[in-house]
């Protein structure tokens, strides 16, 4: 191979990694209620953390328990690491509610300390939820850079993106507000999901 091929091959590969970032999570320091199956008045609750990583969840509680939730194929559905099913019943004001096909639940209540961003639980509660004025781009017919156009359209700046396995997440930050989101294009690059995300991801 010409050294100029090589060349060429190697600031490629430069840039593509200079493109997409390495994925990390964003943390928040929360309260946790476990109620399990068939309890109804109000259980015992401790300290845990709430991390976020591309819809992949993780609930630490501090005595020793871990939740570890990977995204289905619908919105706000979830599998733990058990292959049990969950879902997000609830997300709002400040706590966020997950349920399991058992009927365990635990209630996630955000204590306004937020280690990845220092914008407190707010942005944490948020997370996961589709912003009204990005609703009708999911599951859209819109590709690649037409999404691109449209977020820049619609006040959205971009500020990095991710890439896993086939997927690629990208995250997008609103100059009104400040608002991040991340929009998440599956294999054939349709958007698959849109949904707010933590201020830190998109710095």
């Amino acid at each position: 191979m010409k050294k100029s091929t090589l060349l060429s091959v190697s600031l490629a590969a430069i840039t593509m990694s200079g493109l997409f970032s390495t994925a990390k999570a964003d943390s928040a320091e929360a309260s946790c209620q476990v109620r399990k199956d068939g309890e109804v008045k109000q259980a015992r609750s401790g300290p845990c953390t709430f991390s976020q990583r591309q819809g992949y969840i993780d609930l630490d509680l501090r005595n020793g328990v871990t939740y570890s939730l990977a995204p289905g194929q619908n919105a706000n559905h979830f599998k733990d690491q058990k292959g049990n099913k969950v879902i997000r019943t609830q997300a709002g004001g400040n706590t966020q509610e997950f349920k399991w096909e058992g009927g365990t639940k635990v209630i996630v209540t955000f204590t306004g300390t937020n280690a990845g961003g220092g914008d407190g639980g707010a942005a944490a509660v948020n997370s996961g939820e589709t912003p009204a004025d990005l609703r009708d781009l999911v599951n859209g017919r819109r590709v690649g850079g037409e999404v691109d156009d449209e977020m820049i359209r619609r006040g959205y700046r971009s500020a990095r993106n991710e890439v896993q396995g086939d997927d690629v997440y990208s995250y997008w930050r609103k100059s009104s507000d400040g608002r991040c989101v991340v929009v998440h294009f599956d294999a054939s690059r349709h958007v698959s999901s849109i949904a707010s995300a933590f201020e830190s991801s998109c710095k």
